[in-house]
């Protein structure tokens, strides 16, 4: 009876307040079983036991499909002050050397769910606020002028990712559907808040090393008469840990309807779906104390001719295209280095990027000579880093984006507006009131690269080129 008492009272620590979890109740039972502290029929009786109190509680109501083996429900929600500002260069014809400001209070709810099945399975899926691919904010006040104040907005919930996966090969996770981002990367690059759609696929394998050890060292001790005494350890191996990875992706860029339209064929109309294809192959070198290294070297293609493809790009006026995806071929290499000062984490980021077709796309966009304006580049160091409670971070970089260097419609939509052509500061400090409660600053400031080029891509400031930019934003955060 004693046992039993013991193995009772251990389960109900383990699963306080995690009724559902029965898996892990009968893998201890059948840990305390094999260790001969209860028998099976002990082990029986404790398990129709929780399944009784589980089922009295409200947790314990919540039934589950059979092929569901976990399941996780998780979400947060933000309120955000923001200003942004941008100013018309010193040749605009009408309002020279201007700005053109923006300051509004936003709000942003996500909720998710998130699961295994059996078999190696897992899916994941995620309602947001906006149905904007790069930001699920929402405007306070910003009804549509015919419902009146406090009216729901009309892209108030979407579905933010929608996707199933499968991880029964060794180190292998294939997905499909609406996603969280696969590859390495940084916001340069790729907004955070874009759920790419279409096939991902994905190999990790981590290898240990032991290098030295095995011999001895000599240690100086000594006795309580103050003599001092000679002993021989072991020395401790010096250890590395090195993941490799490789991540595979073929995105749906644009859908086009119909492929085939009925009558003559017009001109400049799409014929086929246009793809995004990723490839990445990575590394990262863990070192003692929490020292690491990390690269992930990347190409970015495009094919088919999607709504995105147009015969020329222009970049240089409000009125031409300004997200066009053709010549663009990007080699990208986001890189990261860690390592601790006692206990505060400290790291030096960056990332570089090239467009090998930046010849061609400045030649579409009629600018045969600024080729050269191909690279992208971000260089910056992070101090702390969020976790628990009184937890605090402040990063700081410099970013450089040439005018055909990225593909517009990706890049970050809040430091730099959506925009190319610019480079500029950037600051964020954090700090965490509570476990999953945080507070965030946020300050960039750019000016345009090339003054006799536009600026590439669609914001928020409704003025191109944007000669300088500004934006601040104060955020609560809550998660869980």
């Amino acid at each position: 009876m004693k046992k039993l008492m013991l193995a009772a009272a251990a389960l109900s620590f383990a699963l306080t307040g995690v009724p559902a979890r029965a898996q892990d109740a009968g893998a201890l039972l059948d840990l305390l079983v094999r260790k001969h502290l209860i028998s099976d029929q002990e082990a029986e009786e404790v398990r129709t036991e929780l399944v009784k109190e589980s089922a009295s509680t409200a947790a314990g109501k919540w039934k589950l499909s059979s092929p569901i083996t976990e399941i996780e429900l998780y979400g947060d929600a933000r309120l955000r002050y923001e200003y942004r500002g941008g100013r018309t260069a010193d040749d605009n014809p009408t309002n020279p050397n201007d700005w053109l400001e923006r300051k509004r209070s936003r709000y942003r709810v996500r909720l998710g769910l998130r699961g295994t099945l059996a078999d190696d399975w897992f899916f994941g899926i995620r309602l947001e606020t906006n149905s904007n691919p790069r930001s699920a904010n929402i405007t306070f006040g910003a009804d549509s002028g015919v419902n009146g104040p406090f009216s729901k907005d009309d892209d108030c919930i979407r579905v933010g990712q929608g996707y199933v996966g499968y991880k029964g090969f060794p180190d292998i996770t294939l997905t499909g559907g609406k996603m969280p981002n696969p590859f390495v990367t940084t916001s340069m690059v790729w907004d955070d808040d874009i759920n790419p759609e279409g096939l991902a696929e994905q190999w990790k394998h981590t290898f240990t090393f032991n290098i030295g050890g095995g011999g001895a060292e000599a240690v100086q001790s000594y006795s309580k008469e103050g003599k001092g005494v000679v002993a021989a350890r072991a020395a401790e191996p010096f250890k590395l840990k090195l993941d490799l990875f490789a991540n595979f992706a073929q995105f749906v860029y644009d859908d086009t309807n119909p492929e085939n339209p009925i009558g003559p064929q017009p001109s400049n109309v799409p014929t086929s779906d246009a793809y995004m294809l990723g490839w990445q192959v990575g590394a990262r070198l863990t070192f003692p104390h929490d020292i690491y290294f990390q690269l992930a070297p990347t190409i970015y293609n495009y094919t088919g001719t999607g709504q995105h493809f147009h015969t020329h790009f222009v970049g240089d006026t409000t009125d031409a295209n300004q997200t066009g995806i053709n010549s663009l071929l990007v080699f990208d290499m986001p890189a990261e280095i860690g390592w601790k000062i006692r206990e505060l984490p400290m790291r030096v980021f960056g990332d570089f990027a090239v467009n090998l077709d930046g010849d061609d796309r400045a030649d579409a966009a009629g600018h045969p000579g600024k080729g050269n304006q191909r690279y992208a580049y971000l260089v910056g160091l992070g101090i702390g880093q969020l976790k628990a409670k009184h937890d605090w971070e402040l990063r700081a970089w410099w970013q450089h984006t040439d005018q055909y260097s990225l593909d517009p419609n990706l890049v970050d939509s809040d430091l730099f507006d959506s925009r190319v052509n610019l480079e500029g500061v950037a600051v964020k400090a954090g700090y965490m009131l509570a476990d999953a409660v945080s507070f965030n600053l946020t300050w960039a400031y750019a000016w345009r690269v090339d003054n006799a080029l536009g600026t590439g891509g669609i914001g928020d400031i409704g003025i191109n080129p944007v000669d300088q930019y500004q934006i601040f934003q104060a955020d609560l955060n809550v998660k869980f």
